[in-house]
């Protein structure tokens, strides 16, 4: 009886060690981006992942890209080439921790200044953010259009864009606004382009017309 009591509690701690190892497994970006940015946007995905905390980081760090938008203190403190990086790297842990994030956040930042990276600091969240759209099925489409569109117009935009991508995907678009274009819209989804511009038919025609002079 004891020694069967005994194989249970020793299976469930197999079991138990097995599913805490299997949680504390870095959980692999589904792409891969390359350069510095990358490379650290890997390194905190890793970091995160290990702290089931992906989604919270992400939102950590569109909290601190709103903070360089904000305060050009810090902007300039992050590009600062006269601080010595230990001090950067005690400042910009100081920082993070009063806007209260997380410490895999404030520790990442410290490991950025002591690598004398924080000057990459944005470049290194638009890659995170990238990791954590493909993470979640997203396709990044940019529709570009001579004034902005309307709610109608983007619905409709948005439903036909759907085609373009697998039923397991979604379509995350960002939408611009450039006057050159003259009228129409222009639209990049994943490696495809549709340019149904003013100024593209208006240069066709120019083409065709001085080909036949």
């Amino acid at each position: 009886m004891f020694r069967q009591a005994a194989r249970t509690v020793v299976q469930a701690s197999r079991s138990l060690s097995t599913s805490a190892i299997r949680a504390a497994e870095a959980k692999k970006a589904p792409i891969q981006i390359f350069g510095i940015e990358g490379r650290y946007a890997h390194a905190l995905y890793s970091a995160a992942s290990k702290k089931q905390a992906l989604d919270k980081v992400e939102k950590e760090l569109t909290q601190v890209a709103n903070l360089v938008g904000e305060s050009q203190q810090f902007a300039d403190f992050l590009k600062n080439p006269v601080l010595s990086r230990q001090e950067k790297s005690s400042i910009v842990q100081d920082i993070m921790k009063q806007q209260k994030v997380s410490d895999t956040t404030v520790n990442f930042f410290g490991a950025l200044a002591e690598n004398n990276r924080l000057a990459n600091t944005m470049e290194v969240i638009d890659a995170f953010k990238q990791l954590m759209s493909a993470t979640r099925g997203e396709v990044a489409c940019v529709v570009t259009s001579a004034a902005d569109l309307k709610s109608a117009q983007k619905k409709s935009i948005e439903s036909a864009l759907k085609g373009f991508v697998p039923s397991d995907q979604k379509v995350k678009v960002e939408y611009q606004v450039d006057a050159s274009i003259i009228g129409g819209f222009m639209v990049d989804v994943g490696e495809k382009h549709v340019d149904l511009s003013v100024k593209t038919k208006v240069q066709k025609y120019r083409n065709i017309l001085s080909e036949s002079l």
